[in-house]
């Protein structure tokens, strides 16, 4: 068989071999490409994809694929590593969230993963919006990991302020009107994705509710597009405070990305531990919530730090004016309604009325194999 090709990069036996795939056409000639990775090991063996980047200002992911990256693993390596290390060029050369080409969140834009039409056809209707040039840059490379039938996807990302290193899982829809996915297979697909964040080993978090997720469009995210149009197990890997490294978090996610790799029988060995991070094991599922808002415009003093359990009533922060003085009943304090742990402060002491402060992991009842919401 021909070598396996992403773009430019041709993988070789026991080589790590770089190229480039074709971004979006620039107003000044050329385009903007996404740089390509390839560790193919002398073995055949599983596919395992990594990405990052795809938010300009978080680098902890970048940092984590060259630690990552070297001849060793390649030597070790059974089956092939696929890395795409910037998924959002411009925003990364501008360190902003968002690529300056377009003004939406750029991981809400991979293809919708809906079972009853193909992602990657546009609305036949002639007079409709056709996509953008980086919905269907980011269609090539959804179609390129369809292709590659991968075990599994890990996009790195960062979070909050403060925020501790933690894995997102998402839901799993099924489609109950017999078009696409059966809940069992839907159950099936969870179970994947739990043996994948077990062996990672990071604090597990679910994502929102199905119909919250499905509303702030989180199903045409990287990771929540290939799982739940792919069928492919693949996840968020959040790697706490976004524009700073913290040395212990990229060391911790690139060991528990080659755990990953050797649960695939992709590398050898017994896993390595997961240290210079906290890892919360609560013994209930969690999920992510945002509390409390602001009430009131004000100065806002965190009195629970990231990765500090929290039961009902406890209070989670202190809210003043100018001068110190408390703006709420209670001595300006806020209360959480919530039992779990806190994920991350909101960034700043300045909020204004209706602005979030602190994400919760809480206590989640809810099911993770859901119908297709509409």
């Amino acid at each position: 068989m021909p070598p396996l090709t992403i773009g430019t990069a041709a993988a070789r036996p026991g080589e790590i071999t770089y190229g480039t795939i074709d971004g979006i056409a620039l107003p000044t000639g050329g385009t903007d490409p996404f740089p390509v990775i390839i560790a193919e090991g002398k073995e055949d063996g599983p596919v395992m994809w990594i990405t990052t980047g795809i938010h300009g200002g978080e680098h902890t992911g970048l940092m984590t694929i060259h630690q990552l990256l070297s001849q060793e693993l390649a030597d070790a390596l059974r089956g092939t590593l696929i890395v795409l290390p910037a998924l959002n060029p411009t925003g990364l050369r501008t360190k902003q969230r968002m690529p300056y080409v377009i003004q939406s969140d750029p991981n809400r834009l991979f293809p919708r993963p809906d079972q009853n039409a193909s992602p990657s056809k546009t609305n036949s209707d002639s007079n409709a919006k056709p996509l953008s040039e980086i919905e269907e840059a980011f269609q090539r490379i959804y179609d390129l990991i369809a292709e590659t039938q991968p075990a599994c996807l890990f996009d790195l990302h960062n979070a909050w302020f403060g925020s501790i290193p933690f894995a997102f899982r998402d839901p799993v829809f099924f489609y109950p009107h017999g078009v696409g996915r059966t809940r069992a297979q839907a159950q099936k697909l969870q179970n994947r994705v739990g043996k994948m964040l077990d062996a990672f080993g990071f604090t597990i978090v679910n994502e929102f509710v199905a119909d919250d997720y499905v509303s702030k469009n989180l199903h045409r995210s990287v990771s929540g597009s290939v799982l739940n149009g792919l069928d492919i197990p693949a996840t968020t890997i959040e790697l706490g405070s976004w524009m700073h490294i913290d040395s212990g978090v990229p060391q911790a996610a690139a060991a528990g990305l080659r755990n990953v790799m050797r649960s695939l029988d992709m590398l050898p060995g017994d896993p390595e531990p997961i240290s210079g991070i906290p890892v919360l094991h609560p013994d209930y599922p969690v999920r992510r919530t945002i509390f409390p808002y602001a009430p009131k415009t004000g100065i806002v003093h965190h009195l629970r730090r990231p990765a500090d359990p929290v039961q009902v009533g406890d209070p989670l922060v202190r809210m003043t004016d100018i001068y110190g003085r408390p703006i709420l009943e209670d001595d300006g304090l806020i209360r959480s309604e919530y039992e779990g742990f806190v994920m991350a402060w909101h960034h700043g002491v300045v909020h204004y009325q209706g602005e979030p402060l602190v994400d919760l992991a809480i206590r989640d009842e809810d099911d993770l194999i859901v119908p297709y919401p509409g």
